[in-house]
């Protein structure tokens, strides 16, 4: 192979070094932002492309692989596209296919075929306008969650307790069609997957966190590996084989699930990588970015295990050193302001990865990244994220 066009500029710094150790010597990049420095042609990705916009693409360059490598801010409903576009292109491109694609980009879509598949799902309805959506509030009670069908990360989802607060969802515009479900209160958990047609790997399951009101885990303390109640850990094996068997995806994906009164409850599908892949990184040393790449060239996929217990921290960029890191560590640090993370946009939000064999040292180091004022979850829901991580991983992981 000899030449590659990516579809997506998110984490690129991991995915090159593999095309290039397997002489790839010719890489464009359609990407949503401007960047530099990795000796790559970049070509503007348009976010509004349809499956004929990406089909001409592949017909003028015609490159040996073609790879989606989408992520969530600006390009969540891309895979569309790319699977429709996939169907019709002779050569090799790892995208998911429509089926996969149309239920992990569109939320009615998901809603709708949990139901009928028996997925579970937080009790709701697919609402088509206001009137219906009040309807359904009042038939669920408050707290409800709104979910519009086609949103990107951080948008399109309302947490609503009060008719004062759905009449200001209301008045800010709501896309509809648009999802209403009960608001579950347990605990957020994630997991990504790469899979080939015939074969997949995961990464350990990640606690994200108690749900929160605001809907955002990325403001929240990160550990792998989680322990899930039995019950929870079945469901999960059986909606991960019927999405298997049913949706074939081809490439990476990630379920974002609540755990509530030990059952699991499906809250997303998302047809690409995000924000688990450097904690998945750092807590088994198989980076997801990489297999996700050698895959695009034919590799089979390996075979993964968590060698530490790891926590990523919610942090501030500012400029400053962080507190030197706990002996014997593994730290990875993320910025948003780097432009192919893509992990946040527009903000001084940075992710701290470690993993550390002494966790009294790690608690000690958390400390201070909190006295310097750079830790933005608590010190206490850190530590005790922590220390489930360590014991999940002497329980079930090192026995």
């Amino acid at each position: 192979m000899k030449k590659a066009v990516i579809f997506g500029e998110y984490k690129l710094a991991r995915i090159l070094p593999v095309l290039r150790d397997r002489g790839v010597s010719d890489v464009v990049v359609y990407s949503a932002v401007e960047f530099d420095g990795f000796d790559v042609e970049v070509r503007k990705l348009g976010l509004d492309w349809t499956g004929g916009d990406v089909l001409d693409v592949l017909l003028d360059e015609r490159p040996d692989v073609a790879i989606a490598n989408p992520y969530a801010h600006g390009q969540e409903q891309l895979p569309l596209a790319y699977g429709e576009a996939a169907a019709k292109w002779d050569g090799r491109f790892l995208a998911h296919g429509a089926a996969f694609a149309g239920v992990a980009c569109d939320k009615v879509t998901l809603h709708e075929t949990a139901v009928a598949r028996g997925w579970p799902v937080p009790e709701g309805a697919v609402c088509a306008d206001a009137a219906r959506l009040e309807d359904t509030v009042r038939e669920l009670g408050f707290p409800v969650v709104l979910k519009e069908a086609r949103s990107q990360a951080g948008s399109g989802r309302f947490f609503v307790d009060s008719a004062a607060s759905l009449g200001g969802a209301l008045e800010g515009g709501l896309d509809f069609p648009v999802i209403v479900q009960r608001y579950q209160q347990g605990s957020e958990y994630g997991v990504e997957l790469v899979s080939s047609g015939d074969a997949q790997v995961r990464w350990p399951v990640a606690s994200l966190g108690s749900l929160d009101t605001g809907l955002d885990p990325s403001f929240r303390a990160r550990a792998m590996p989680a322990a899930l109640p039995q019950r929870a850990a079945a469901s999960l094996e059986r909606l991960i084989a019927d999405i298997e068997a049913n949706f074939a995806p081809f490439g990476p994906w990630q379920i974002d699930f609540a755990v509530v009164d030990d059952e699991l409850c499906l809250l997303e599908l998302n047809a690409r990588l995000g924000g688990l892949s450097d904690l998945g990184r750092v807590a088994t040393g198989t980076d997801p970015h990489v297999v996700f790449a050698g895959l695009a060239l034919g590799d089979g996929l390996p075979a993964v295990a968590q060698r530490m217990p790891a926590i990523e921290l919610p942090s501030t960029e500012t400029g400053q050193p962080l507190p030197e890191s706990p002996a014997d560590s593994n730290l990875m640090t993320v910025t948003a302001r780097t432009p192919t993370n893509r992990c946040f946009v527009g903000t001084d939000h940075m992710q701290v990865n470690v993993t550390s064999a002494d966790d009294t040292e790690t608690k000690a180091w958390i400390g201070r990244l909190f006295g310097a004022g750079l830790l933005r979850c608590s010190v206490e829901s850190a530590e005790r994220q922590l220390d489930r991580a360590r014991e999940t991983f002497e329980t079930e992981v090192r026995r």
